[in-house]
């Protein structure tokens, strides 16, 4: 009875344990991947919901930057329920990160139904960030919410350090929406 005992023990182990190392192959693919997703055409709206002409510049600015690209569309709606993104500022956020941002969806190819970004303005102004380092941060949110994931090399956008998107930006978004038209 004791050797039953030990010997499913055992079984149940390496049947946690294999199914462990195949969960782990999964999760490390998925992350090996330089974004999150991509909506379902390469034409997204947009609506900026920020209304001061400052912040209107800051976003506009980002989203030129991105459609220079050729990759997707960036398009502005006036309709803000009816936009892909959602672009704002806020007095402040909690945990007082520079920006935050929301992708609803389950991610994956075609798999951002609709996102949201928001600058800390309480943040970068007791960061005293430049106006350059104000637009590289908006830069990099938009490639966020276009289904980029951030990342530490300085030239890329997504690290909040380049002034415009580089090449391997521009990969990694074609990566994102191969097939999608």
């Amino acid at each position: 009875m004791l050797k039953i005992k030990g010997l499913l023990k055992f079984v149940a182990l390496m049947g946690i344990g294999v199914s462990l190392l195949g969960a782990g192959n999964v999760t490390a693919n998925a992350s090996n991947k330089p974004y999150y997703g991509s909506f379902s055409s390469r034409k997204i709206t947009y609506h900026i919901d920020s209304t001061s002409k400052h912040w209107k510049n800051i976003w506009k600015g980002a989203i030129d930057s991105w459609n220079s690209l050729h990759v997707v569309k960036l398009r502005a709606i006036k309709k803000a329920s009816k936009a892909d993104i959602r672009l704002t500022t806020k007095k402040t956020i909690k945990g007082g990160v520079t920006y935050s941002y929301y992708l609803d969806g389950p991610q994956g190819s075609r798999g951002i139904f609709y996102s949201k970004i928001a600058l800390n303005r309480q943040a970068l102004a007791e960061l005293n960030e430049t106006e350059q380092e104000v637009k590289q941060e908006a830069l990099c949110g938009v490639g966020i919410v276009i289904g980029l994931k951030t990342n530490d090399d300085e030239t890329s956008a997504l690290s909040s350090y380049a002034s415009k998107p580089s090449a391997q930006d521009k990969a990694n978004l074609k990566a994102a929406y191969k097939g999608i038209k």
